[in-house]
């Protein structure tokens, strides 16, 4: 990790001589380059399309050499189009070939000209080279998600921003360039000029050394100020990301930009906060508990079993918590602990171990032998399925939390029972009891705000890595 600190007047860097000398670095670079940039993809994909012409279809020259030429360009066109920190990973090229290929082959048949069998083999090799560089992205998503990214702001703002990132997969900070704030008492994101100098210098040196394809500003005027204005020219010639952090101090993930006239203004309107999402949800969520309770039936009735044998009461616990907009219901657990539980849980309070308004205790008394190992493999929230075939939970949500704990909420926490709570979660799946209270309601929050289907599909892959891990479980 490399951080920079500065503190000493502003002073322009010479940006020409810098991008230079950060060209000349890149030249030494240069297999690392390659691959990040999806070179080889490209080439794959125009070699596949012209053996598959040759040789599978076996066309004849013209044709080969015509659908080589068109990929060819295609390809040369998207490389070009693309910065430098986009063509390995984007699927922009792909979509725009099968477009102009669906627009054509649309114009074919409304002028109604008759398709020879040379002309479809013809297609599906061109076709080939988009479905070749399609997956060549999702690959580099996969081996190169974790993109090298340089932190720029004042000290406050990219020490904040870099503990919020350390847990994250995507994001591989390599370094910090930070100024202090101009005066003991200045709020947080001020930035004044006595605290900038040779940003621009320092940090492309830094770019270059680290091989870093992103650059996150942390700042709020960091579009005023004229030193990071010249950064950003900089970095744009370098064909390096530059990112501007609107307003991390803050939980609110729905911002999305939008143009206003002619000016950039962020929407505070959430995602997916239509009926047919929630319908889609909700439909969702009945039917694939009502088949996994069918599934798990057998394992239901065993694990009942053996509750009842091991210890006196009865096998499904009880216990109001708060659902959406703060509403209570029954949820439903297998009991892992001894019948009095509820009796004995305010002699405990001053061993608790859970973060902010949890109760957590690791060696809790009340567990019984077997219910430790109920929780330790997550089974004793199964019959929580049921609350979801009711319509009170869903699968995928914030914690169901006690009326007690929702009785102490600030307002900009109640938020999270804005929706339904759920049998898993983003908090869930990212430690579970071992988060801090902050950073477990900014994941609720989170996921709160920017909810889709395809966001609840990953979480509950991540719950099956986190069940079978037994990552923050006990």
């Amino acid at each position: 990790m490399v951080a920079m600190d500065i503190s000493t007047p502003l002073r322009e860097a010479p940006i020409s001589s810098v991008g230079r000398s950060a060209r000349r670095r890149s030249v030494r670079h240069l297999p690392v380059t390659v691959l990040r940039q999806g070179v080889l993809g490209y080439v794959g994909a125009l070699a596949a399309a012209g053996l598959l012409a040759d040789r599978q279809f076996a066309l004849p020259d013209v044709w080969t050499a015509g659908v080589v030429a068109l990929v060819g360009a295609w390809l040369a066109y998207s490389f070009a189009a693309l910065p430098a920190y986009e063509r390995g990973r984007s699927f922009k090229p792909s979509i725009r070939l099968v477009e102009v290929l669906g627009v054509a082959s649309l114009g074919w048949l409304i002028a109604d000209v008759d398709t020879t069998e040379v002309m479809q083999r013809a297609t599906v090799a061109t076709l080939t080279a988009p479905a070749l560089l399609a997956a060549s992205a999702v690959v580099h998503r996969q081996l190169l998600r974790r993109t090298p990214t340089i932190l720029v702001g004042q000290t406050e703002s990219v020490r904040r921003l870099e503990a919020r990132w350390a847990r994250r997969k995507d994001i591989d900070v390599v370094a910090t360039c930070s100024w202090r704030s101009p005066h003991e008492n200045a709020p947080v994101g001020a930035v004044s000029d006595d605290g900038l100098t040779d940003v621009a210098r320092e940090v492309l040196e830094v770019v270059a050394r680290r091989r870093a394809t992103s650059v996150v500003i942390a700042s709020g005027r960091a579009l005023t100020t004229p030193a990071l204005r010249h950064l950003a020219w900089a970095l744009q010639r370098a064909e390096v990301e530059c990112l501007v952090v609107a307003d991390m101090s803050d939980h609110v993930e729905l911002l999305r930009p939008r143009r206003v006239g002619d000016q950039i203004a962020l929407s505070l309107r959430a995602p997916n906060d239509h009926l047919m999402s929630l319908a889609a949800k909700s439909v969702l969520d009945r039917v694939a508990a009502a088949v996994a309770l069918l599934l798990l039936s057998p394992l239901l009735i065993g694990v009942a079993a053996l509750i009842r044998l091991g210890s006196r009461g009865p096998a499904i616990f009880r216990q109001q918590r708060s659902g959406r907009d703060g509403k209570p219901f029954t949820m439903y657990k297998f009991r892992t602990m001894v019948v009095d539980a509820e009796d004995r849980l305010e002699a405990l309070r001053v061993r608790n171990e859970g973060a902010g308004l949890l109760f957590k205790l690791v060696d809790d008394p009340r567990i019984t032998r077997f219910g430790r190992f109920l929780r330790r493999t997550s089974i004793d929230e199964i019959p929580q399925l049921f609350n979801i075939v009711k319509g009170d939970m869903s699968l995928v949500g914030p914690r169901p939390a006690l009326p007690a704990e929702t009785s102490q909420y600030s307002e900009w926490v109640w938020r999270r029972l804005h929706v339904k709570p759920g049998l898993t979660g983003l908090w869930q799946v990212s430690g579970r009891s071992s988060l801090p209270w902050e950073e477990a309601i900014r994941m609720d929050l989170q996921y709160v705000n920017n909810w889709n289907l395809r966001l609840d599909l990953a979480i509950l892959a991540r719950t099956v890595r986190a069940v079978l891990s037994r990552d923050g479980a006990h």
